[in-house]
């Protein structure tokens, strides 16, 4: 099952609702070993996808963290929900589509009372608004789906 998190920012505004997890239709043999697997329709990159699909054909193993992440750019801060997967030593490197770079995924780390922050998975830093540059974000809405 996943979750469903509107955020805002705590300043301006900026943000978005985002579905983050896995729901029913992501199974790993549906995305990953059937026939026609379906993890091009998740992921949305070509390159991506024919790397994955190659290291599993020979023989390396999906981890079972994999789902809809939240990501952001470390050059313009915009956020985006992208689905995360590990096969081997691989992890989807998705393009920023808005300046140079590769996007990272970020997570929830508690701020103030009614507030979040989000902090970069690979330590090096916090979020910060794109828009104003606060680094504090408010939980409109929060649910769960599959």
């Amino acid at each position: 099952m996943g979750e469903m998190h509107e955020l805002r920012c705590s300043d301006c505004g900026y943000g978005n609702k985002f579905y983050l997890g896995i729901g029913m239709l992501y199974s790993s043999e549906r995305l990953f070993y059937d026939d026609r697997p379906s993890l091009n329709e998740v992921v949305q990159n070509k390159e991506i996808t024919d790397e994955a699909l190659k290291l599993i054909q020979t023989g390396s193993k999906v981890d079972d963290g994999y789902g809809k992440r939240l990501y952001a750019c470390p050059n313009d801060f915009y956020l985006f929900d992208r689905f995360y997967f590990k096969i081997g030593d691989m992890e989807p490197e998705y393009p920023c589509p808005y300046r140079d770079g590769i996007l990272k995924r970020v997570d929830f780390s508690k701020a103030g009372p009614g507030t979040t922050e989000l902090k970069f998975v690979d330590g090096t830093g916090f979020w910060k608004c794109p828009r104003c540059g606060n680094n504090s974000m408010n939980e409109l809405s929060f649910g769960n789906w599959d």
